[in-house]
């Protein structure tokens, strides 16, 4: 199996698994019956989503072969980067 390919997979799994499993801290406030607060933190997301931007870095930046420098290998990094960002910015609570 090419590196790209196996990178190429590592990005994916890293950038989507924080969506369906959770390890981190939630907190939902609730007053009069309604709920006022409702916070959570994922640090798996987190870490795994600057571990997909580490990945994309790598398969855009670093080759071991003429093939590695192929374009779509460029789009996809940049697919992998972009999802990682937002898996951030969701993990950290900041996007609904």
């Amino acid at each position: 199996m090419p590196r790209q390919l196996k990178l190429l997979i590592g990005g994916v799994v890293c950038a989507v698994l924080p969506y369906f499993l959770f390890i981190g801290a939630s907190q939902t406030v609730t007053v009069n019956g309604r709920v006022t607060v409702d916070q959570q933190l994922n640090v798996l997301g987190v870490i795994a989503g600057l571990g997909a931007i580490a990945i994309a870095w790598s398969m855009a930046m670093k080759w071991e072969t003429e093939a590695d420098k192929a374009p779509k290998w460029r789009i996809a990094a940049v697919v992998i980067g972009l999802a990682g960002a937002v898996q951030v910015v969701y993990s950290l609570g900041l996007l609904g």
